[in-house]
C-alpha cells in the first residue's frame, strides 16, 4: 500500500499527464504540495482525518514510521469498509470517526484468522504484526482524534483506547526449558570447575544471568550452614539434613530496575560443590583481590564476577561445544536453563504433593 501514501517537502507534482485536462483546458501542468502526508485508500480517494494526523505525525518522526502507520489505518479502514456491515459503504476514513472498541477487537481477531469473512483461505497475522497496528490506533485515537493537538479540531469524545491496549500480547511460541541431560552435557564439555559450577548453580537455583554476580560467598556459606541445621524433637537432638534449603536472591525485575528480593531453594549437593570450588587455590588467588568486601560466589579467570553479558557467553559456548559433539539437539541460554528449573521444580515428587503445591 505504499503507492497510497505520498509523502510531501514541498516539492513539485507533475499532473501533465492526468486525465483531469480532457475536460479542464486551463488544468494546470503541476501542482506545487505544501509540506505533509496525504494518504488514499484503494480507489484513491483521500482519507482526511488519516492524513492530517500523519502530517502532524511526521514532525518527531522518520518517513519509514509514517509509513508503518499510515498503512495499519488502512487495513482498519478496508476491513470495516468491507467487512463489517455498520460501515460498509462508508465514505473515505468517515468509519473512524464511530468505530468502537469491540469493533477494532472484531478486526483483530480477523487478523489471526486463517479464513476470511467468506470462508476463503488467507494468511493469518502474527502476534508482534497485531501488537504493532494495536499500538498505531491507541496512538491515533488517543493523541490525535480524541485530544487533538493545537491547530487540528477535536472530532470525537469516545475514545475506544481509553483503558488502554485492545490485544493482549502473546509469545508467538514457548519457551522449551532446558533438560536435566542438556545440562548434563554442558557440565561435561566444560573444561573449568568454576564454569561447572556455575552453570550447576543457575540451573538449581533458577536465577537469572542478571542476579549471578550479586551472590557472594557469605551467601553460599550461610546456605551451608542452613543445611547442617539440626532440630529438637524431644528430649534426644535429632538430626534432619534438608535435601533443599531457601535463599534470598537480590532479584533485577523490580520496579525501574531496583532491587526486588525474592526466595527460592538449591539443593544440598550444589551448595557443597559450590564450597569445594570455593576452597580451590584458583579461587583463593582471586579472592585476595577483594580485600575485605565481599566476595562473588563466582569469578571468571581473571578473577572478576561473572556480568549478565559473561554469562551468556559462557552458556553459548558451552552450548555450542555441545551441539558439534551431539550432545544436545538445539542451543541453550540462560533463560533456557531458568526455565528448566522451574519444570524441574513442578516435576519435583519431594517438594509437594502436586503440581498446585509446588507452584
Amino acid at each position: 500500500m505504499d503507492n497510497s501514501v505520498v509523502i510531501s517537502v514541498g516539492k513539485r507534482l507533475d499532473v501533465s499527464n492526468s486525465v483531469a485536462h480532457e475536460n479542464y483546458d486551463s488544468y494546470p501542468n503541476d501542482f506545487l504540495l505544501s509540506e505533509g502526508v496525504v494518504v488514499f485508500n484503494e480507489r484513491m480517494e483521500l482519507l482526511p482525518l488519516v492524513s492530517d494526523f500523519l502530517t502532524h505525525y511526521r514532525i518527531n518522526h522518520s518517513d519509514y514510521s509514517v509509513k508503518t502507520y499510515a498503512n495499519n489505518l488502512l487495513y482498519l479502514v478496508k476491513y470495516l469498509t468491507t467487512y463489517d456491515d455498520n460501515y460498509i459503504g462508508s465514505k473515505r476514513d468517515d468509519c473512524l470517526l464511530t468505530v468502537h472498541a469491540t469493533e477494532i477487537q472484531k478486526y483483530f481477531q480477523y487478523c489471526r484468522s486463517n479464513k476470511d469473512k467468506n470462508g476463503i483461505k488467507k494468511r493469518s497475522i502474527g502476534g508482534k504484526t497485531i501488537s504493532n497496528r494495536d499500538a498505531t490506533y491507541c496512538r491515533f485515537f488517543s493523541e490525535f482524534l480524541c485530544n487533538s493537538p493545537a491547530g487540528y479540531k477535536s472530532l470525537r469524545e469516545e475514545n475506544p483506547y481509553e483503558n488502554g491496549s485492545l490485544v493482549i500480547a502473546a509469545k508467538e511460541s514457548l519457551i522449551k526449558p532446558a533438560l536435566f541431560l542438556e545440562i548434563e552435557a554442558l557440565i561435561r564439555v566444560a573444561h573449568h570447575e568454576r564454569e561447572k559450577c556455575l552453570i550447576q548453580f543457575m540451573y538449581d537455583s533458577g536465577v537469572r544471568r542478571g542476579e549471578v554476580e550479586s551472590i557472594c560467598q557469605e551467601n553460599i556459606l550461610r546456605l551451608s550452614r542452613e543445611c547442617r541445621k539440626s532440630i529438637i524433637v524431644d528430649k534426644n537432638t535429632i538430626q534432619l539434613p534438608s535435601e533443599y534449603v531457601a535463599m534470598e536472591i537480590k532479584g533485577n525485575k523490580g520496579r525501574g530496575r531496583e532491587i526486588k528480593f525474592r526466595n527460592t531453594v538449591v539443593s544440598k549437593e550444589t551448595i557443597n560443590r559450590v564450597q569445594r570450588y570455593h576452597s580451590s587455590l584458583e579461587y583463593k588467588k582471586h579472592k585476595r583481590k577483594w580485600g575485605q568486601t565481599s566476595t562473588p560466589a563466582f569469578l571468571n579467570q581473571n578473577g572478576d564476577p561473572y556480568t549478565p553479558n559473561a554469562v551468556s557467553k559462557l552458556v553459548t559456548k558451552l552450548s555450542n561445544r555441545a551441539l558439534k559433539l551431539g550432545l544436545i539437539p538445539l542451543p541453550l541460554s540462560p533463560h533456557k536453563i531458568r526455565h528448566g528449573f522451574g519444570a524441574m521444580l513442578l516435576n519435583s515428587e519431594d517438594l509437594g504433593r502436586s503440581q498446585l503445591d509446588r507452584l
